[in-house]
């Protein structure tokens, strides 16, 4: 089990595909957990069954100066710790420190990468800790899935993460010019799988593309995702709340308050529901290999 810790809402770029749900409200002096809370919230989901580790998130977290001691706490509490960043922050000074906190993998956005981007890639998987790029495919961006998952791994990547354009946060707002059709996101999956041939990387569908949509025999450079929000994937938001993920606005309860056990006890029904969700009739009598579980609940 794993969870996305948003640990601010605050970001230094202005992404039209961004899905941060909290943009929209946030003001630049918006309380943060602090250090103390951040470490409770890290004791009432530690000892929950089955959990792994957390990555660390936001917004952009490195605009925390403290993110090395959120790292250390994250480790103190017996859990894996990873970073999700779009780089331009990542210096290699402060990679060295994550790393000597315990940090063990980068997530880094390939979108669109700065020059500091590719830089912290490059100098990220030099360290030794396993790097992912992660690209979202919009409909600007899907004929260029290929370069960017050769450049990634020409940068030093150990995987690259295809996430589809899903139009939550201020994704919402760009939804008609971003969206990704079908064909093209097909196009998109066809120039990442000959990519992945050719680089030698490791790719997989970060956001689940269901299989009448596209049949992962189709493409043997590519592992195909299924969704696991709400089950062994969660995400805290920057207040400590609980939510099924990180596009999901709805609140189970806080974690300063009850623990993980706790509060998913008592949404037991909601948490159900969401699982259970499909996106049309069809779904439930789908004959087709895979099982993407209705695929990702925002991306309709």
């Amino acid at each position: 089990m794993w969870f996305a810790f948003e640990v601010t809402e605050r970001c230094n770029l202005d992404c039209e595909f961004c899905y941060n749900v909290w943009l929209e409200k946030s003001t630049p002096a918006h309380r943060e957990l602090s250090l103390s809370e951040i470490e409770k919230v890290l004791c009432n989901i530690s000892k929950a069954p089955g959990v792994k580790g957390v990555t660390v998130t936001g917004g952009e977290p490195l605009l925390r100066s403290d993110v090395p001691e959120i790292v250390k706490l994250i480790k103190k509490a017996g859990l894996k710790v990873a970073l999700a960043t779009n780089g331009t922050l990542l210096t290699k000074e402060i990679i060295e420190k994550l790393i000597a906190c315990g940090l063990e993998h980068f997530d880094i956005g390939f979108t669109d990468p700065a020059t500091e981007t590719r830089l912290a890639l490059a100098t990220a998987a030099k360290t030794g800790c396993t790097v992912t790029a992660s690209i979202c495919l919009h409909n600007n961006n899907y004929k260029r899935a290929g370069i960017l998952t050769e450049v990634a791994a020409a940068m030093g990547a150990d995987a690259v993460a295809l996430n589809r354009f899903v139009p939550t946060g201020r994704g919402r707002l760009h939804s008609q010019n971003l969206h990704l059709n079908n064909k093209d996101l097909l196009t998109a999956l066809k120039l990442a799988d000959k990519a992945a041939t050719t680089a030698g990387i490791y790719i997989y569908t970060g956001i689940p593309v269901e299989p009448c949509v596209a049949s992962s025999a189709g493409f043997p450079g590519i592992v195909f995702s299924t969704c696991q929000c709400g089950q062994t994937k969660w995400a805290i938001d920057p207040h400590g709340n609980l939510r099924t993920c990180e596009q999901n606005t709805e609140v189970l309860g806080n974690l300063l308050e009850n623990t993980f056990t706790e509060i998913v006890n008592r949404n037991a029904g909601v948490i159900k529901e969401f699982r259970e969700w499909r996106q049309s009739d069809s779904c439930t009598g789908c004959t087709l290999p895979g099982d993407c579980r209705g695929g990702c609940r925002f991306a309709t």
